[in-house]
């Protein structure tokens, strides 16, 4: 009773005092605003929160200046980087420039892995978005023939997201309560159970409903916080099923070698949904990961 206490207490005082971002936090549910359909919010609102980071409009200029786009000239201005990356790919930039920069800069526990971390969102967000064009689609097995309650909603740009935000509770936990992440740590590793499993055992309160609070307190929409918060128990999920049920076995399948197609365990099966063939899930997956070696924005690394 007493570690479930001092566990909605941790959670009030980090939603009190959010970790900071190298932006302004309204820019997030901007980017995803003007992203919708039928959006009345403009580009120049964009530029004008970008303008305000210099870390990020440089950042949004070196990505525009790449050779992934294969320009002649030099962009030397926002409006017109934002206009050649579109503003999907600068809303992927802006949240992985937070990731980057949070990772970077919070005070973790010496033993915390940020390399196999940062890489596990990667893999889980990369099989998210291979998963949505199996899963949804025109011929998915949650597509438009689905039932309404059974339909995907997330389309493959909003399930990459989720798959790099999954997890962003643990860097909270392990940057502001090291003392409970070390805990956990310890009995993960003597009782050999899940990282969630063992947060629950020490107070009550696992990564994926930090993570899906403080993403809900930024304003991303409920597309992402819903799934994230339910990904280790999308059977629970009242809403957005499907999404939290794609996470799920995106996270069970990062943990897959990928050198070639895999044949799916129970783990991933339980949460496939009904109609889906899991040899074009398991080709999908495959071939997501090899076109993903050596992409990605590798400025974020400089």
């Amino acid at each position: 009773m007493q570690a479930q206490k001092e566990s909605r207490l941790f959670l009030q005082k980090l939603l009190q005092n959010p970790p900071m971002l190298p932006f302004d936090p309204k820019l997030l549910p901007l980017l995803f605003a003007v992203t919708q359909e039928g959006s009345n919010a403009s580009m120049k609102s964009v530029v004008s929160l970008i303008e305000q980071s210099p870390r990020l409009a440089t950042r949004v200029l070196a990505v525009a200046n790449s050779a992934a786009y294969g320009l002649e000239f030099k962009v030397s201005t926002l409006q017109r980087a934002i206009s050649i990356m579109g503003l999907r790919e600068v809303r992927l930039l802006v949240l992985m420039v937070g990731m980057s920069s949070f990772i970077r800069e919070a005070q973790l526990p010496k033993d915390f892995d940020t390399n196999r971390f940062w890489k596990h969102l990667v893999s889980v967000a990369t099989i998210s978005r291979a998963l949505a064009n199996v899963f949804g689609g025109k011929e998915g097995a949650c597509g438009p023939d689905a039932k309404a309650e059974d339909r995907l909603v997330m389309v493959p740009d909003e399930a990459y997201i989720a798959g790099l935000l999954h997890d962003v509770g643990k860097l909270f936990l392990a940057a502001m309560r090291p003392d409970i992440w070390e805990k956990v740590v310890e009995i993960e590793q003597v009782e050999s159970v899940e990282t969630f499993e063992a947060e629950n055992a020490e107070w009550g309160m696992d990564h994926a409903l930090i993570g899906a609070a403080v993403l809900h307190h930024w304003k991303l929409p409920l597309v992402l916080t819903e799934p994230i918060n339910l990904h280790h128990s999308p059977e629970l999920a009242t809403s957005f099923r499907m999404e939290a049920r794609l996470l799920a076995v995106a996270n069970c399948l990062a943990r897959y070698s990928h050198d070639t197609p895999a044949t799916l365990g129970d783990d991933v099966l339980e949460y496939l949904p009904q109609g889906c063939d899991p040899e074009a899930v398991s080709v999908a997956v495959f071939q997501s990961m090899a076109g993903a070696q050596g992409s990605g924005f590798a400025e974020l690394n400089a």
